[in-house]
């Protein structure tokens, strides 16, 4: 049933129909399937029909729950109410990380104009000398326009634009603090009360000996807040495949289930001291979600895990666990369909299910261990190892890379983290009553440096860290194909199972072939965009060789680069400094025009020319000399001759194009 309503959510999305349609659709299917449910209840002939009816009916009930959430089905939402001037009220939810320039932030929609709106929008604060914050739950009105969020200007480089629309955030105001202005607000909300508690918290920490990232390291992993991490901290943890220890999600609430479970264990001997238990945790837990600001990873892991408890209060066994894991994630993905798309979902259940079916089958490849300790250690590695084969697809498809000590990163971390959670919240309780005592500050802070100091020594190892691995959506689904079918054939170990799993890896491995294949028969010619400067890049097979007007002779930190050459399985780049001004792609010729102006009466015929470094020509005489088909501009240019050069080339019904504004420029062959 789950992945039918996930098939539905994902056609809704891509290809939205009428909420109208939909509706009629949805009870038809139901009316349909009540009759056949009372044919069925007399013959079993028509089981297949009712099934197949069923699976219709969820995948309409799954289309219809992503367009109830689209913009265009609400009346109310701000962006039926945009114009070029608007006078906006808007309510913050989230402080996000900030950049060089700006703070960021989500916020909620309240008022346009006069008109009363809901929706979530991106808020992006000018950074200034004061550097103050906005707070959590204050209300602020502006003048500032409603924008699109951009797109990216370079192949394979990160939309931040679908990011952020799969979160219902379509807008961004860009603005800075002197154009905004506090208003007050009585609203009442649960996110607005635990701000405040976090604030009052960070306060209390501050008052104490902890260094910038053991504070850091307190925020994020018992308050859910990171954005005080700095970014070699963070760099530090990916590098060493333990960047799921500084967000709250699974990982987190199932240390805390657990914890709680074994504390509490001697109740469950008095009577219904089991259900007593129950009921304490999943207030507990939903108190932390609370606290921590029910971001959407903590509310997750939260009902995953309350009803993980529910289903072993009732039975207590592996199967219970599996089914309560199923029904939380059809119901979160009923409630809140854009959660299909979040990538903290997908590996929170990827990672849980790894675990609750591959763990007992890891562990008992070893006889029992007798002594408590290295038991322990075979538990934590078998532990990281179900989580590692559930998630692996999906970290290598978005993040291309892979930690090999990923192992030793979990197998110490993870024990470490329930210490540092359960401290934690003891630090913080004694901290709020001014009671926390300076050796347990010395404690606390030592166990944190340690922590992080060992993970800076993992992600040093870099001989352990593989990179820049290219993972397509088909071998996406190829790999859970074949991890789904091995594990059934390990389940039984008959020959007809051995058959389909080595039929799955026959596909897996067809599906790497032909994108290969397909890598080395195209080529292709791309002039990137990059600010202030010029990139040009001519594909041949695998490699990839780019002339480029930078200082240095090797560039290095160009992200769009090495993303571009991930997307298209390249294994080499080389780089040239950009000293002609004629390239030859094939059958097409490109002139390049810099700065100088200058060009002289050409012999041949340029198929396109590249105007970069803002040259002082006459645009006109060049069309007319060159009698080109296209003029290109980059990133290199400045805007006022951009439009000044779009006007001349619509003028002489000549095509232009400037990737500022449509993204880098490619041309296949």
């Amino acid at each position: 049933m789950s992945l039918f309503l996930v098939l539905g959510v994902l056609v809704g999305f891509y290809f939205p129909l009428p909420l109208q349609n939909l509706l009629i659709s949805g009870l038809v299917a139901l009316l349909v399937l009540s009759v056949f449910y009372y044919i069925n209840k007399t013959n079993y002939r028509w089981r297949g029909v009712f099934q197949l009816l069923s699976y219709t009916l969820i995948f309409i009930i799954g289309n219809l729950a992503i367009s109830l959430k689209n913009p265009v089905n609400i009346k109310t939402h701000y962006s039926h109410f945009i114009t070029e001037n608007n006078t906006v009220v808007f309510q913050i939810n989230k402080q996000l990380k900030p950049t060089l320039y700006h703070t960021k932030y989500f916020a909620t929609i309240l008022q346009i104009d006069s008109k009363k709106s809901i929706g979530k929008v991106l808020v992006n604060i000018s950074k200034d000398s004061t550097n103050k914050i906005l707070e959590v739950g204050k209300t602020y009105l502006t003048y500032s326009k409603l924008a699109e969020i951009n797109k990216p200007k370079n192949p394979y480089s990160f939309d931040y634009n679908a990011y952020l629309n799969k979160q219902s955030v379509l807008h961004q105001i860009s603005t800075k603090k002197e154009l905004i202005k506090p208003i007050e607000n009585d609203n009442f909300s649960l996110q607005i009360s635990a701000a405040k508690i976090r604030r009052k918290i960070q306060k209390s920490l501050l008052k104490h000996n902890f260094t910038k990232n053991e504070l850091g390291i307190i925020n994020a992993l018992v308050l859910g807040q990171r954005q005080s991490i700095s970014k070699e901290l963070l760099s530090s943890y990916a590098g060493a495949g333990a960047i799921h220890i500084l967000a709250v999600s699974g990982l987190h609430v199932g240390i805390l289930f657990m914890l709680l479970g074994f504390l509490l264990k001697p109740i469950e001997k008095i009577k219904h001291g089991k259900h007593f238990n129950t009921i304490f945790i999943i207030s507990f837990l939903w108190g932390f979600a609370l606290l921590t600001g029910l971001s959407g990873s903590v509310v997750r892991a939260v009902t995953m895990f309350t009803f993980i408890a529910i289903g072993m209060a009732v039975t207590n066994n592996r199967s219970s666990v599996l089914h309560a894991l199923v029904t939380s994630f059809f119901l979160l993905v009923l409630i809140h369909p854009l959660f299909v798309f979040d990538v903290g979902f997908q590996m929170s259940y990827a990672a849980v299910l790894g675990i609750v079916l591959l763990f007992p089958k890891i562990e008992s490849l070893l006889p029992r261990i007798k002594w408590v300790f290295p038991r322990k250690i075979w538990q934590l590695f078998v532990v990281s190892l179900s989580a590692t084969i559930g998630t692996l697809p999906i970290s290598l498809y978005y993040f291309h890379q892979f930690p090999g000590l990923f192992f030793l990163s979990n197998i110490v971390i993870v024990p470490f983290d329930g210490l540092i959670m359960g401290i934690g919240i003891l630090v913080i309780l004694l901290s709020l009553i001014n009671q926390l005592p300076d050796f347990l500050v010395d404690i606390y802070g030592f166990i944190l440096s340690l922590m992080n100091g060992f993970i800076e020594w993992v992600a040093l190892q870099e001989q352990f860290l593989f990179q820049n691995i290219s993972f397509s959506i088909f071998a996406l689904f190829a790999s859970y194909l074949v991890i789904a079918l091995g594990y059934r054939w390990w389940l039984s170990i008959i020959p007809k199972r051995l058959i389909t799993f080595l039929i799955a890896i026959l596909v897996f491995q067809g599906i790497l072939f032909m994108e290969k294949c397909q890598t080395e028969k195209s080529s292709e010619l791309i002039v990137f965009h990059k600010s202030r400067n010029t990139l040009i890049g001519i594909k041949q097979k695998n490699q990839l060789q780019i002339f480029h007007s930078l200082d240095s002779l090797i560039p290095t930190k160009m992200r769009f680069v090495d993303n571009y050459s991930i997307g298209n399985r390249l294994e080499k780049s080389t780089y040239k400094k950009l000293k002609t001004n004629i390239i030859e792609y094939k059958e097409t010729t490109m002139l390049l025009v810099d700065s100088l102006g200058i060009y002289k009466d050409l012999s041949f015929k340029p198929d396109i020319v590249l105007l970069r470094l803002s040259p002082k020509i006459n645009l006109d005489r060049l069309l007319k000399s060159t009698k080109t088909k296209l003029v290109l501009a980059d990133g290199s240019n400045y805007k006022s001759s951009v439009y000044k050069w779009k006007e001349t080339c619509l003028l002489n019904n000549i095509d232009f194009y400037y990737t500022g504004t449509k993204g880098a420029f490619v041309l296949k062959k």
